[in-house]
């Protein structure tokens, strides 16, 4: 990859990777032009996904669409200012980087709604002008859409009382697959208790309803998949 200093619109930056822009941002200190340049390429191509995605997963804990955008623009703030961190593991298939500089940009996110729980203080928003959000869709493209089994995971969660779904997507901040007891730190703990007016060891019951509940929907979701395919295959098989 060659800088060309000579860029200056997130246009012109349109063919590079995700890889190369994330190098461009990384040169803010000697070239700020090439940068913002990069970082407004970068900021077009991922913004959309990212507040679809936030505003799903994040909505109810920060207060609803304001909340959503303070935590986009955050962490495009924070990918901006740390792309030199960024691994892309060698990776040169387009597709692939695109998967992982999200990955790595949720990750971004995920950090600060957990470190806006801890502080039990609001994401301010700073970098970003709230017009852009009127630019970009809401939704990601038709083949981002999520499968079958995650919008059965959303359904589910759907499904259950305001105050079950906050304790859930509280929950799920802390959730680590490879560990076997999972739990929310105590402080975060007593602060969802008090936020719902109740006491910590009933959240956890709220919790222990809400997984038992999301469990039996996914069992019903399941079964009508196989139920489905296999009328879809009597039917084929009369045709």
């Amino acid at each position: 990859m060659e800088a060309d200093r000579a860029r200056s619109s997130p246009s012109e930056m349109a063919g590079e990777s995700d890889a190369d822009l994330m190098v461009y941002m990384a040169m803010a200190g000697d070239d700020p032009s090439v940068a913002r340049s990069a970082w407004g390429e970068f900021y077009r191509r991922h913004v959309g996904y990212l507040h679809s995605v936030c505003l799903r997963a994040y909505a109810d804990l920060l207060g609803g669409e304001a909340g959503v955008c303070d935590l986009v623009a955050d962490t495009f703030k924070r990918a901006y200012e740390y792309a030199e961190r960024f691994d892309a593991d060698g990776i040169d298939d387009p597709e692939r980087l695109r998967l992982r500089t999200r990955a790595w940009l949720g990750r971004i996110a995920q950090r600060l709604v957990q470190t806006a729980l801890r502080n039990r203080a609001e994401l301010t928003t700073r970098f970003l002008d709230q017009d852009h959000w009127h630019a970009v869709a809401s939704e990601p493209p038709p083949q981002e859409q999520a499968p079958h089994r995650s919008e059965a995971v959303r359904a589910a969660v759907l499904s259950l009382s305001k105050r079950a779904q906050m304790v859930v997507r509280v929950t799920l901040q802390w959730y680590q697959p490879d560990r076997t007891h999972q739990r929310l730190p105590n402080d975060i703990a007593a602060d969802l208790a008090a936020t719902l007016g109740t006491t910590p060891e009933n959240v956890r019951q709220i919790r222990r309803r809400a997984f038992r509940k999301i469990e039996a929907h996914l069992r019903r979701h399941a079964e009508g998949l196989d139920f489905g395919e296999q009328r879809d295959e009597h039917e084929a098989t009369d045709g």
